[in-house]
């Protein structure tokens, strides 16, 4: 997702979450394409309850252990100790 000249990439991460009516949406700028081809990457897991996690630069295997735990989590079905 990239931002526009109105909007950070957060605030349409938000949006595009209650336009759809998920429970979580993953946010990452992919604006220069810095993320394709690259082994590492970064991002903002946004909640339907307004909470977030922001996960710092790191590999992608990383990214999606957190991405799966607030998958989990958001289940009740547990989270970081299921791995």
């Amino acid at each position: 997702m990239t931002g526009d000249a109105e909007h950070s990439v957060l605030e349409l991460g938000r949006a595009k979450l209650e336009r759809k009516g998920c429970d979580l949406l993953v946010v990452n700028d992919v604006g220069g394409g810095a993320v394709f081809g690259s082994e590492d990457n970064e991002a903002v897991v946004l909640a339907a309850d307004g909470s977030s996690v922001s996960v710092p630069l790191g590999s992608k295997a990383a990214l999606a252990h957190v991405i799966w735990d607030r998958v989990l989590a958001t289940r009740g079905t547990g989270g970081a100790n299921t791995r």
